[in-house]
């Protein structure tokens, strides 16, 4: 190997091409459905639940931190009304993924039933650990209202309140996991 191909391989690019195509596609699909409308407001709060993450969690597993921001971005950039909280939880929920995945479900591929158990710890622990709190976060620090009382309270109600979504985003992704073959299911990164 010369000296001139060891250091041009080092220069990958942050993304490759399909991994820009993957998340592309992925938070496109996500962006598609909060533009589209295809969101229920969850009473007593300015956030809305749909089933975006679907799109989020699988594309920001496959593509890596990197595919992960572009994802979260173009998942939280039309939230409407709360855009920047959106996009503080979707950004670090898809680096959140992009590593989890890589490094816990996939890593226990060789036993399918293991990979999809920690296929749905890691899509639980997104919503309980990252995307909601964050957005509570978010909301607090962007757009303070005091009828959302303290952080703590309007963590649990939201932890609350998106838990039907949380049941239906991890047994559809859990689903569409297991069907898909092994090279789909590889990351990209």
């Amino acid at each position: 190997m010369s000296v001139t191909s060891r250091v041009e391989g080092e220069n990958r690019p942050l993304l490759s091409a399909r991994q820009v195509g993957v998340a592309a596609a992925f938070g496109g699909a996500a962006l598609a459905v909060v533009l589209a409308g295809l969101t229920i407001p969850i009473p007593g709060t300015p956030v809305v639940t749909d089933p975006r993450e679907i799109f989020t969690t699988i594309g920001a597993s496959l593509t890596g931190p990197i595919g992960g921001i572009v994802i979260g971005i173009l998942a939280g950039i039309a939230e409407p009304g709360i855009p920047l909280a959106s996009l503080l939880a979707h950004i670090v929920g898809g680096i959140y993924n992009g590593f989890v995945y890589k490094n816990l479900s996939w890593r226990s591929n060789e036993n399918k039933g293991r990979s999809l158990v920690l296929w749905a710890l890691q899509v639980i622990g997104y919503y309980v650990l990252i995307v909601v709190p964050l957005f509570v976060l978010g909301v607090m620090m962007f757009y303070p209202d005091p009828s959302n009382g303290t952080f703590f309270a309007f963590l649990t109600t939201l932890e609350a309140a998106v838990i039907p979504e949380m049941i239906f985003t991890t047994t559809v992704t859990t689903i569409i996991m297991a069907a898909l073959p092994e090279r789909y299911r590889r990351p990209l990164w």
